[in-house]
């Protein structure tokens, strides 16, 4: 085949096959790489005549379809039927009515569509709260939070706990990392964003002392030692399970109820992971073989059900708690999942296995970035009418009040690396991006849950501005809001984004300000091309820059004042932005120098294994921190 006729086929099948990079050179994917990539989509082709589900705007629906005809009928969601005209304008289909967002079935002739009528934008801050007064939160991650009688690390009962405190201090959301389901035979795959399933939950975070009522203390680390730890619920939470269905314990009637509305998405989950615990390979999901061991293992089936169930219900009394807050929890969605884990087992059809996603090369990384991910096949989600990502975005929506998008442009492109190949070697591959804003804004409104997409990093031109049309809220984290001329005034950061001190990807302002950042990069070689000199020039620079910033907000700060004072004049500063939300992280309202995560790093750093040393009830509660949270609190009265 022709290089010409190569990239037709590809850019017909969504592929970018030219792109501009970081620096601003035009880029062109070599023929190599387009044919890895159409052979990963090769299933794509058979696109439906009539989708299963159209994307409309509520307010003037009009669509594409092969059909012909002036006449309709209309049948809504909550049941009214109503008769319509047709009119074609161009290759388009209009309405002659407006519709209330929701989803409703139109027939035309013999032809039947499911039509999602989308409102205008996102449920937002004001509508959470009833006003336009500005709001704060806290960012937390939950196996940090420490209670009595846990298992060494933090579960939804300590979750539920740290709740009531953020709630008691005035706090509108309490922001968490993903909760996906992870590999429950397999502690050492513990990266919360790089799940196993995302429409369900990390089975760990069950407490499953909760049923054995049992009180007896678990040596609290520091460090958690995920390979340690997992036996030990594994061993309380078989005990639990066998104790209920021998009717010692009660719940069999309500977790029976669970799994019959779960349905087959929860059947096969669990097939899954009895599967994985036996480290055997899995057949395809609806084989003969699968069929078998489902009946020769139900009872394990029934265990992994059980953990999810326990699971779901301790989250939802989390969330309970969190109901005193206008917003209550902010759930991340995670952009991807492990190519071997369930999400992919139980629904290969609408997957991109193959190839994993990630991001081309940039300043910070000369070489690109693979994630070792894969997610969604933009068609198959107009071919099975969007609904793997309806499931998992109605999955982080249910226990929460907001939903962080992790990687949000993933709504319109994004970086596909073909399996084995180098990440420079990818391309970028189109999505629907109008109808999973208008999917998104949907479920937003059905919800009642905020928005915000995690858009930091190279984005396309008219992304943020197609995303704040929708009312997505962008996210504004207080290293990057800075130029040559130097950081940003709080009052020019946007105010359709959420502002933020710090991220868990980041160092915490106290370690930013004392380089603790910098010592792990010369500790274990990450400093790449630019020499650590460079870097820590750099730093003085920028720590020159943010003491100047902070100094005109009214704050007295040098280049030689403490990291304690930096970090309190960093919350000023953010809380004075215009932003409708400011987050700040447990970190950093600590004084914390550790980052939860270090990026382009594995075991040489502690990822994902840091606690907070005090209890979830009384963390906020330290003299350093309350103060913190009433600096927080002002904004509100400022606004």
């Amino acid at each position: 085949m022709r290089d010409g006729e190569l990239e037709r086929i590809a850019t017909r099948a969504g592929l970018l096959t030219q792109w501009t990079d970081a620096f601003g050179n035009p880029q062109r994917v070599a023929p190599d790489t387009l044919r890895a990539l159409l052979d990963t989509m090769r299933a794509d082709d058979a696109m439906p005549a009539v989708p299963p589900l159209v994307v409309v705007d509520a307010a003037s629906p009009s669509f594409s379809l092969p059909v012909r005809g002036s006449r309709a009928q209309l049948q809504l969601e909550h049941g009214e039927r109503r008769d319509c005209t047709l009119r074609s304008r161009g290759n388009r289909i209009a309405l002659d009515t407006t519709l209330p967002p929701g989803y409703h079935t139109l027939d035309i002739g013999n032809t039947r569509v499911v039509l999602a009528a989308s409102p205008p934008r996102c449920f937002s801050v004001a509508d959470a709260f009833g006003g336009n007064r500005k709001q704060w939160g806290v960012a937390a991650q939950v196996y940090g939070l420490r209670r009595p009688g846990d298992l060494g690390f933090g579960d939804f009962t300590a979750l539920a706990q740290f709740a009531q405190s953020a709630a008691r201090h005035g706090a509108a959301a309490v922001a968490l990392s993903p909760v996906h389901a992870m590999f429950y035979a397999d502690a050492k795959r513990f990266s919360p964003y790089s799940p196993s399933n995302r429409m369900f939950l990390n089975a760990l975070y069950a407490d499953p002392r909760e049923l054995l009522r049992q009180t007896k203390q678990v040596h609290a680390p520091s460090l958690i030692d995920w390979p340690m730890a997992a036996p030990v619920h594994r061993t309380l939470s078989e005990a639990a399970f066998a104790r209920m269905i021998a009717g010692e314990l009660p719940g069999a009637g309500d977790f029976a109820e669970f799994r019959r509305t779960e349905g087959d998405a929860l059947a096969r989950h669990a097939l899954f992971e009895a599967f994985d615990e036996r480290g055997q390979p899995k057949p395809p999901v609806d084989s003969a073989e699968t069929r078998r061991f489902a009946d020769a293992h139900s009872e394990r089936v029934a265990f992994h059900s059980f953990l999810q169930w326990r699971a779901a219900h301790e989250l939802m009394r989390a969330r309970s708690a969190a109901q005193a807050m206008p917003i209550g929890f902010i759930a991340d969605l995670a952009v991807g999942v492990d190519p071997n884990g369930s999400e992919c087992w139980t629904q290969p059809q609408d997957m991109l296995i193959g190839a994993t996603i990630g991001a081309p090369p940039d300043a910070l990384n000369a070489i690109g970035q693979s994630w070792g991910l894969t997610t969604f096949s933009p068609s198959a989600l107009h071919r099975h009418g969007f609904a793997a990502f309806l499931r998992v975005l109605r999955a982080a929506m249910r226990y929460a009040g907001g939903v962080r998008l992790d990687h949000v442009m993933s709504l319109m492109r994004l970086w596909l690396v073909p399996d084995g190949a180098r990440p420079v070697d990818g391309a970028y591959l189109r999505y629907p991006f109008d109808d999973l804003v208008r999917l998104v804004a949907l479920e937003s409104w059905r919800h009642r849950c905020i928005d915000i997409g995690e858009d930091l990093g190279t984005v396309p031109d008219d992304c943020r501005s197609r995303l704040a049309d929708a009312g997505i809220l962008g996210l504004d984290v207080l290293p990057f809001m800075r130029s040559a001329a130097g950081f940003l005034p709080p009052k020019r950061w946007r105010a359709n984004a959420v502002a933020m001190t710090s991220t868990h990807d980041l160092t915490p302002i106290a370690g930013w300000w004392a380089g603790r950042d910098l010592d792990w990069r010369r500790r274990l070689h990450l400093f790449g091309e630019r020499s650590e000199t460079d870097e820590r020039d750099e730093r003085v620079r920028a720590k020159a820059q943010l003491a100047s910033a902070l100094a005109r907000n009214r704050s007295r700060v040098s280049p030689r004042a403490t990291g304690e004072r930096v970090v309190d004049a960093a919350i000023d500063y953010v809380a004075a932005s215009a932003s409708p939300l400011a987050i700040v992280p447990i970190e950093d309202l600590l004084g914390a120098v550790e980052a939860p995560n270090l990026p382009g790093t594995i075991e040489e750093h502690p990822n994902w294994r840091r606690r907070y040393r005090a209890p979830a009830t009384t963390l906020l509660d330290t003299p350093r921190v309350a103060t913190r949270l009433r600096r927080l609190a002002r904004r509100g009265k400022r606004s």
